[in-house]
């Protein structure tokens, strides 16, 4: 049971370019060869290609007489609840993350989302601890991203 691949794509597809043009927009990083929207270009362009065969495979499935379905997960309430809490989160990190700072509430974020996949507390801990620690190092420290400290301003190196 599954959703139309090639309206999955096109979804996607459309996404993709969306990131695409948003991240044209991001400002050069001073020092650096490359700016803050080389990833996010890289990624929207590998999106935008698997859109493309998520059409075509659509198309391909059209052909043999295959019909849209409505997922079995959208029948578990719990499912559903794990599925809404990705862009829940999303919405939490943009309104919080300039006041609580990118390390805690990363750390947050990876611990509601542990816990709502079933991870252990203490793994949930540990992990989100390391993950922010690291994501932060390597965007603030490597990359040069400017993040936000919030409450933690006073570790600003």
């Amino acid at each position: 049971m599954k959703i139309d691949d090639a309206l999955t794509g096109l979804l996607l597809g459309i996404f993709s370019v969306a990131v695409f043009i948003a991240a044209l927009s991001f400002p050069p990083i001073p020092g650096q060869s490359f700016g803050a929207s080389l990833f996010p270009v890289w990624i929207a362009i590998g999106m935008f290609v698997c859109a493309i065969c998520l059409v075509v495979q659509g198309f391909r499935q059209r052909a043999q007489g295959y019909r849209m379905t409505v997922p079995a997960w959208l029948h578990d309430k719990g499912a559903i609840l794990r599925f809404l809490l990705i862009p829940a989160t999303l919405v939490f990190y943009f309104e919080v993350a300039d006041y609580l700072g990118f390390l805690i509430t990363a750390a947050l974020v990876l611990v509601v989302l542990f816990r709502a996949f079933a991870v252990r507390w203490l793994t949930s801990l540990v992990v989100a601890v390391i993950g922010a620690l690291a994501i932060h190092g390597m965007f603030y420290g490597i990359l040069k991203v400017p993040l936000p400290w919030g409450v933690l301003e006073f570790l600003a190196w």
